[in-house]
C-alpha cells in the first residue's frame, strides 16, 4: 500500500485536535509550534487564525483551516499525529501574546 507523504499542515491540525498541550501551545506561542515545518501562506494564516473554539466539533475545525471532513479525518487518524509532541518544549517558560 503507497503512503503518499501527508502535509505537516495535516499533520498539526491532527495533533492539535488530540492534544490539548500543544492546542494550547498552537494558541498561545504559534510560532513556538509552527518553527520547521513546511507551511503555504494559507496554511499558516489558517493556523494563525485559530481559537479554542475552532476545536469544539470536527464541523467548526474543518470550516476554520479550509481543510474537508476527509482531510480532517485522516489528519486525526495519521499516525504521524499520534507520535509525539509539536514544536519547541520551553520548560517552564509561558509567553503570552
Amino acid at each position: 500500500m503507497h503512503h503518499e507523504r501527508v502535509r505537516d499542515y495535516l499533520i498539526i491540525i491532527g495533533h492539535t485536535w488530540i492534544c490539548t498541550s500543544c492546542r494550547e501551545n498552537l494558541l498561545n506561542d504559534p510560532d513556538s509550534i509552527l518553527v520547521g515545518h513546511k507551511l503555504s501562506e494559507e496554511e499558516r494564516e489558517h493556523l494563525l487564525s485559530l481559537t479554542e473554539q475552532s476545536f469544539r466539533t470536527m464541523m467548526e475545525l474543518d470550516e476554520a483551516t479550509g481543510l474537508t471532513m476527509e482531510e480532517l479525518q485522516l489528519a486525526i487518524d495519521h499516525p504521524r499525529s499520534r507520535l509525539r509532541h509539536l514544536g519547541i518544549n520551553r520548560r517552564g517558560v509561558k509567553r503570552r501574546r
